[in-house]
């Protein structure tokens, strides 16, 4: 009996541990409120013969707007996330607010613009400092498009 009870007390006391540490940290949603500013965008082919995962080709303007073309975040380069799931986005003198939520385990951004368009966008990485989206396109070749981010302010 005693030593059921010595491991029970020890269970209690790292679960007690494990949750208190888990309370400090900060959620997806709060980490993701401020304004991000656009730094590049990557393209990987998928049907690359490569066998790295390396993000190897940066994207110009011109390929850029063909892929954005039917997206919602045509032309965006300056990204402010609100407290009210609310997403201004600035950028070559547009802009655009659209509404936002986080969803799964707090890794998948899906934005709701205008006329029922849904997006999403994998969140790859997210801290305080940077933010890395990844999306698939399907144009001539098939790929996925990294979109690194870097705070402005919080």
């Amino acid at each position: 009996m005693n030593i059921k009870f010595r491991y029970l007390i020890g269970f209690i006391l790292v679960a007690g541990n494990y949750f208190t540490l888990l309370s400090f940290l900060q959620s997806p949603e709060e980490n993701i409120i401020g304004e991000w500013k656009e730094v590049s965008w990557e393209y990987e082919k998928i049907d690359s013969l490569a066998s790295d995962d390396s993000f190897d080709y940066m994207v110009t303007d011109h390929i850029k707007q063909q892929i954005s073309r039917n997206l919602i975040i045509h032309e965006a380069e300056v990204w402010r996330f609100g407290k009210n799931e609310m997403l201004e986005m600035k950028g070559n003198g547009l802009s655009k607010s659209l509404h936002w939520k986080l969803k799964g385990r707090g890794n998948i951004l899906q934005l709701n613009g205008t006329h029922k368009n849904i997006e999403h966008y994998l969140i790859q990485e997210l801290n305080s400092e940077r933010m890395i989206l990844h999306f698939n396109i399907d144009m001539q070749v098939r790929g996925i498009v990294k979109m690194t981010f870097e705070r402005i302010n919080a």
